[in-house]
């Protein structure tokens, strides 16, 4: 079943939630994550390597402007290994649903899930 995937999630936004950042903070940590250098495929790593450097500046004057303790952008960075094992745990269950279930995801997936989780 999805119960790991689904508690780890959970706990994961009840953690993330504790944080009480604002939509701002969430909206920058989010881009954070997302423009990664990290990624195989990338042509210029160094290019998103600095715009990811300019997003977490951002991120940093803003937690230091709301927030008065030191460690809620540690707290926040901390996180990304959790993330990452999410998105991780997310692909293995949905390879196993995909080979469970292919009717299901060629006919009702959604267009957009498709693309992104059926490239084939």
């Amino acid at each position: 079943g999805s119960d790991d995937l689904v508690n780890e999630a959970f706990d994961f936004a009840k953690n993330l939630c504790s944080l009480q950042l604002t939509e701002e903070e969430i909206a920058l940590f989010s881009s954070a994550v997302l423009i990664s250098p990290d990624r195989a495929w990338l042509i210029e790593p160094r290019k998103v390597q600095k715009l990811q450097e300019k997003i977490y500046f951002a991120l940093q004057h803003v937690i230091q402007k709301n927030h008065l303790d030191e460690e809620t952008l540690t707290k926040l960075i901390a996180k990304i290994p959790t993330i990452t094992a999410l998105c991780n745990l997310h692909g293995e269950k949905l390879q196993v649903f995909k080979q469970s279930h292919p009717d299901i995801v060629n006919t009702l997936f959604p267009p957009l899930y498709k693309e992104l989780f059926n490239p084939d």
